[in-house]
């Protein structure tokens, strides 16, 4: 199990920026995973700037070796923009841009956050999600979230994730999205985790560390609950590192 990059290691910097530490003279390493992979790398909006169809092209020109895919709402509109697969007909100008993008990039899929209850049924993203395979030309997978006060996010809850798991659409597990729900609940569903890494339809896995009560994106210092679950990934399976390595390392778990 190889973990690719994700642009998210360095937010803040331009997607050019980013991207040119692809080629940097030093292997993108951490202390849990080794060597990080470059043969696919997410795009992301934790990365500065618009990404344009022009600077899409360029990117994919520059680093011929890397299969690029876009990730959540990055930015390609002027504006921000938070399309989540929820949010398909109230952002339908987004998605008809980040597909252009996607297909300049020649990407092999995309990935988004399941949105919002406000904005969509659990079956109406599910449909949202099948719409978009046909927009963007490529597999689209949904990924899960985790509690938050007011409860506002779809697919935040484990018995939501069974239904994913369940639904027959792709999807991507963030396993760090999954130590803040273990936390929040006070359990780990290590079965239906292990069933999910195993199935066919996870087309993405993300990987990075936190503290059970936020999203921090640090990067693995030492081996988290889920680490032993790895194994069940399936080839087809890219995993990404989500790791800050803008930040200072955290070597707590």
């Amino acid at each position: 199990m190889n973990p690719q990059v994700s642009l998210a290691c360095w937010p803040g910097l331009r997607h050019e920026e980013a991207a040119a530490k692809l080629l940097g003279p030093e292997p993108i390493s951490e202390p849990v995973f080794g060597e990080l992979g470059t043969q696919h790398v997410q795009l992301v909006p934790q990365s500065f700037g618009m990404l344009t169809e022009e600077l899409a092209a360029t990117l994919a020109s520059r680093h011929a070796g890397t299969a690029f895919r876009l990730h959540a709402n990055v930015r390609v509109l002027p504006g921000r923009h938070v399309a989540d697969v929820s949010g398909l007909a109230l952002y339908p100008a987004w998605y008809v841009q980040a597909a252009r993008v996607s297909q300049i990039l020649r990407a092999p899929a995309y990935s988004a956050h399941a949105g919002f209850r406000a904005e969509a049924t659990f079956e109406a993203m599910l449909d949202n999600t099948r719409r978009l395979e046909d927009l963007f030309e490529c597999p689209v997978a949904i990924e899960g979230q985790y509690p938050m006060e007011g409860d506002p996010r779809l697919v935040s809850h484990w018995e939501e994730y069974q239904a994913l798991f369940e639904s027959g659409v792709k999807f991507a597990l963030d396993l760090s999205h999954l130590n803040i729900l273990a936390h929040q609940s006070g359990r780990r569903e290590e079965g239906l985790v292990a069933e999910m890494l195993a199935c066919e339809h996870c087309i993405e896995v993300h990987v990075s560390a936190n503290d059970g009560k936020g999203d921090h994106h640090q990067i693995c210092a030492t081996a988290p609950w889920w680490a032993d679950l790895l194994p069940h990934i399936k080839p087809h399976t890219v995993v990404f590192s989500e790791g800050n390595h803008r930040r200072r390392r955290n070597h707590e778990e």
